[in-house]
């Protein structure tokens, strides 16, 4: 990877992130890497991916809907996000900030970025690696967090409807607001992937 880029993104997120959060992003692009080797993507892609994935995660729900203000929402769901938990517009802001701030132009870069929370229909490996790492991260140390991460280096797809099951799980157990993202998400993938 590039020095430079990687020195101004550690001074970035130095600056935006609490330590615990600068911790997690590591630990998801050290996995990320890890991830990607397995399943022959491109590691510094997935390092990139994984340091970015949350350069927005310190902003509060009031500085991200005005982030949005004044431009365009290249995403389905912005008002219902916006009204009901708009904490989750922080990966939309992330990708937004690594393309304008730090002037990423890999489009699967910032794709991975931008649908590592809620995911999307379609995602490629990278995006599902991202989504996968960001929820199993060394760091994280929820009950199945370490059995997952296992399963992802033997088999991505299957962490991946493993993760996203537990994303759901979650939400509705917390009785909290499911993003209609994550049902097409879950949906796509029942319908293309899980039953190849």
């Amino acid at each position: 990877m590039n020095t430079d880029i990687d020195e101004e993104i550690f001074e970035y997120l130095s600056l935006h992130l609490n330590p615990k959060r600068l911790e997690h992003s590591y630990n998801v692009a050290n996995l990320a890497v890890l991830l990607a080797e397995k399943n022959g993507v491109n590691a510094l892609k997935a390092w990139l991916a994984g340091l970015l994935h949350d350069c927005a995660k310190s902003m509060t729900d009031k500085e991200l809907v005005k982030f949005f203000k004044n431009r365009k929402k290249n995403f389905k769901y912005f008002k219902e996000i916006s009204a009901n938990s708009p904490h989750l517009l922080h990966s939309f802001a992330g990708e937004i900030i690594a393309r304008e701030y730090f002037k990423i132009k890999d489009e699967s870069v910032l794709k991975a970025i931008k649908y590592h929370t809620l995911g999307r229909e379609n995602m490629s490996i990278l995006e599902r690696l991202i989504f996968v790492s960001d929820s199993i991260s060394h760091d994280r140390k929820w009950k199945h967090a370490g059995a997952l991460r296992e399963m992802a280096k033997e088999n991505l797809n299957k962490a991946f409807f493993e993760v996203l099951v537990q994303k759901i799980a979650y939400v509705i157990r917390n009785s909290g607001w499911l993003c209609p993202q994550t049902i097409d998400t879950w949906n796509w993938y029942v319908s293309n992937v899980k039953k190849n």
